[in-house]
């Protein structure tokens, strides 16, 4: 009886699934959602906006990118490693001649396209003021705050295809999401156009009155754009362009605003959460922090801290070049650059020395503004620390606005002005040693005084300002990603690489040896090029 019973129930089970109707069979899998539906769900809107913030974590593709490119295929920086044959894909870039395979060219490409523009274009296509957006608790997301989130995701639009731009020059111009459009039709649209298309997207971004001033923005919310970030980025974008008065004028509005102002000690600006990361010099900046399961700490740090007994990987080496840069007495050095033999606390008492013998270090420095000492580590190691980045500050604001009132040929006495007062901070207000070391070779014995300083290091009318505001942009922003932008944009890109490649240091580490001035802009990478079906054309001067 038992076993007739099982088969009763078997083919009425049979009976009921062949009896079934379509509606039952075209129900959606289990555990999948379409669009409609999921922007139907809770927090969806703020949701999308955070992943479009979130390519700024990447590890390889964006925080490591950041360094290897834009400050070791320069004269700031070598690649480090292991060995020569390690981070060889630096090598293929800083000679001078890359293959159209080359893998940090491809690496960005599909990092900026196909996740960090993709994820704007996503809530850009899908979000406007009339969406039904539910947040956390059931309420209607109000046209306010989806009006905001509309203008970041144009600011960081804008923000990542600049990186194409700065790289690639030609770039294809995408705003649907790439599985919206035909990719046959992509094509490389010319750099004039590509710059207006970041300048009308930072435009709209602008143009939104609920972006807040960062006055006004909640602690919660650091990170977050704000009006101030996009006329920053605004004037870095315009420079880059030698648009001098629309840099003067974004400059000026962030100076006006009263929200930001230097942080009286150097050294703060790289050791501190609370004193650097969110004090009044931060305009714009990715937060990393290690707070598991929410966040994961700094996936990149570990690439540029010394090898050995420091736990890192070795890369961001400084060059001779960027040492010999600095004045004698000056304690940016200090704060910038650690050497063989520096000496630093452990959390067990006993001491951490500095050995960069053994790997490719040819100089035997290394970053210290990728350096985090023990106390600032949990237990868990250098990649699980809360290192962060300044995407801008406001110390670049400040020398963006001189040298642009200095090539237009403006008030050069108020150019002289801001200058001076990056170099009072640096010579007179930030430590002439290193208070989280034991021992640093580069500490200063006999700092600057106030009555040295008026008599030898601070600028006067006569000399020469362009050279001293491209030293302090060197100097100020070294080891932060800028330099690759600056020589790029001053043109003189080329002729420092092959004045580096005939240095000791420049034949060892092979960089600049093919430089031309057929090096930039840098090659599309073909395997990009054969997935579109050949719309998309490689610049000319690597045909």
């Amino acid at each position: 009886m038992k076993t007739l019973k099982y088969i009763c129930l078997a083919v009425c089970s049979l009976l009921l699934t062949i009896s079934c109707s379509d509606a039952f069979l075209d129900r959606p899998t289990l555990g999948s959602l379409d669009k409609d539906t999921w922007l139907n769900t809770e927090d969806a809107g703020s949701k999308m906006l955070s992943m479009c913030y979130t390519p700024m974590l990447a590890g390889n593709e964006y925080q490591g990118f950041k360094y290897e490119f834009f400050d070791c295929i320069t004269d700031d920086m070598h690649k480090g490693g292991s060995d020569a044959a390690d981070k060889i894909r630096i090598t293929d870039i800083a000679r001078g001649n890359p293959l159209t395979s080359a893998l940090l060219l491809e690496r960005v490409w599909n990092h900026r396209f196909q996740v960090a523009i993709s994820r704007c274009n996503v809530l850009l296509e899908n979000v406007t003021l009339e969406t039904p957006l539910i947040q956390s608790g059931g309420a209607y997301v109000s046209k306010e705050e989806k009006a905001r989130w509309i203008a970041e995701a144009h600011f960081l639009r804008a923000y990542y295809y600049f990186d194409l731009m700065m790289i690639f020059a030609n770039v294809p111009i995408v705003e649907k999401p790439l599985n919206a459009i035909d990719k046959s039709s992509i094509t490389r649209a010319p750099m004039s156009e590509v710059y207006s298309f970041i300048m009308k997207d930072l435009e709209i971004a602008l143009a939104e009155s609920n972006i807040p001033s960062a006055k006004n923005l909640p602690v919660s919310e650091l990170g977050r754009v704000t009006r101030e970030a996009i006329h920053a980025f605004r004037a870095r974008v315009a420079l880059f362009n030698k648009d001098y008065e629309l840099t003067i004028a974004d400059c000026k509005k962030v100076i006006d605003s009263g929200a930001y102002e230097l942080v009286p000690n150097y050294e703060d600006l790289f050791n501190s959460v609370e004193k650097g990361y969110k004090s009044k010099e931060c305009i714009f900046m990715t937060y990393n922090s290690y707070n598991p399961p929410y966040s994961k700490g700094s996936p990149s740090l570990i690439f540029f801290v010394g090898r050995g007994p420091t736990g890192g990987w070795g890369g961001e080496v400084p060059t001779y070049d960027l040492l010999n840069e600095y004045e004698a007495k000056d304690p940016r050095k200090v704060h910038t650059i650690l050497s063989h033999g520096d000496i630093f606390l452990k959390k067990d008492g006993n001491q951490e020395i500095h050995d960069y013998t053994g790997y490719d270090n040819y100089t035997k420095l290394q970053s210290r503004k990728h350096y985090v000492d023990h106390f600032r580590r949990p237990d868990a190691g250098l990649q699980k620390t809360d290192w962060s980045f300044y995407n801008i500050r406001y110390a670049d604001v400040l020398l963006m606005y001189a040298e642009a009132l200095i090539e237009s040929k403006g008030n050069q006495q108020e150019a002289i002005d801001v200058l001076n007062k990056i170099r009072e901070r640096a010579f007179l207000t930030t430590s002439p040693v290193d208070n989280y070391a034991v021992y640093r070779e580069f500490n200063i014995k006999d700092p600057v005084t106030k009555a040295e300083f008026e008599a030898n290091y601070k600028i006067k009318q006569g000399d020469d300002l362009r050279k001293a505001v491209r030293h302090e942009r060197r100097i100020e922003l070294a080891a932060e990603g800028q330099r690759f932008y600056d020589l790029i944009r001053w043109n003189i890109f080329v002729d420092k690489i092959k004045q580096f490649a005939s240095t000791p240091e420049g034949v060892a580490s092979e960089k600049g040896m093919y430089i031309s001035d057929k090096t930039w802009p840098y090659p599309i990478p073909q395997s990009e090029i054969d997935k579109v079906g050949g719309a998309l054309l490689q610049n000319d001067n690597y045909k």
